[in-house]
């Protein structure tokens, strides 16, 4: 029993240290995007190659969430998260985005597939978004306004089917 204890503990350990060795990344050599200022000019793969511009979702709000399959908050996190996409992915004025970081497309998309997710997931070769939003760790969610404006960011996961999460989405849309 003391050698799982010990397993366990070291296991624990060496997560510790994976998260905070890539916040501590995330923090070496990007800007902080701050709430109130300019979102980055992202750009988005596609699992096809198609490069999907930020200037593609103006006027629209939208939600990025960064996160990764071997992440298990961001594993967590997940089905909350379908069930507020699949609320709410008719609404034409609100557009959500997951980005993968530092996964494979084929370890993401098997993960989805599994689980029935159908949240549209986009690449980050080489980490650039995620180097330009400032990314400390995973997951990690942005809240841009119609205008490009970062509105909230959230790090860690979040219970999307909180009141909290509600009104701060009604908040998001109801801005100019």
């Amino acid at each position: 029993m003391k050698t799982k204890s010990i397993i366990l503990l070291l296991i624990f350990a060496a997560a510790i240290l994976v998260i905070q060795a890539g916040r501590q990344e995330g923090k070496r050599g990007s800007k902080q995007v701050a709430e109130g200022q300019e979102a980055p000019l992202f750009k988005l793969a596609a699992p096809d190659g198609k490069v999907i511009p930020a200037e593609d979702y103006r006027g629209r709000a939208v939600i990025v969430n960064f996160w990764a399959s071997w992440c298990a908050s961001c594993v967590a996190e997940m089905p909350s998260f379908q069930k507020f996409y699949e609320n709410n992915k008719s609404n034409a004025s609100l557009a959500f985005i997951t980005v993968l970081y530092r996964d494979s497309y084929d370890d993401a998309l098997k993960f989805m597939k599994e689980n029935k997710f159908d949240l549209p997931v986009f690449l980050d070769e080489k980490s650039a978004n995620a180097r330009a939003f400032g990314l400390t760790g995973v997951p990690e969610t942005f809240f841009i306004d119609k205008h490009g404006i970062l509105f909230k960011k959230i790090l860690g996961p979040i219970e999307w089917e909180s009141t909290d999460i509600d009104e701060l989405v009604k908040e998001l849309l109801s801005k100019g």
